[in-house]
C-alpha cells in the first residue's frame, strides 16, 4: 500500500500540468498570504528582539537566569 501511494505522488510529481497548477496556486495564494504575514508579524518580532537584548543588558542570562527572566517578563507585563 504504502509502495503504491508513493509511486501515485512521484507520478503525479512528475506531471507538468500539476506542477504547474502548484506553481500558480503557490504564487497567487500562498505566496501573498505568507508575504503579509511576514508584514504583520515583523515588527512584533522586532520588539521581542529589542525586549531581549535590553533585557540581556541589565541581567546576564548566563550568569543570573532568574533576574534574566524576571526582567523579560517586567517588559512583557508592559505590553
Amino acid at each position: 500500500m504504502r509502495r503504491m501511494l508513493f509511486r501515485a505522488a512521484v507520478r503525479v510529481a512528475s506531471d507538468p500540468k500539476v506542477r504547474a497548477r502548484a506553481r500558480d496556486v503557490f504564487d497567487q495564494e500562498v505566496r501573498p498570504r505568507a508575504e503579509n504575514a511576514w508584514r504583520r508579524a515583523e515588527p512584533h518580532l522586532d520588539a521581542a528582539r529589542s525586549d531581549l537584548l535590553e533585557a540581556a543588558k541589565a541581567a546576564d542570562p548566563r550568569r543570573e537566569p532568574g533576574r534574566f527572566a524576571g526582567e523579560m517578563i517586567k517588559r512583557w507585563r508592559r505590553r
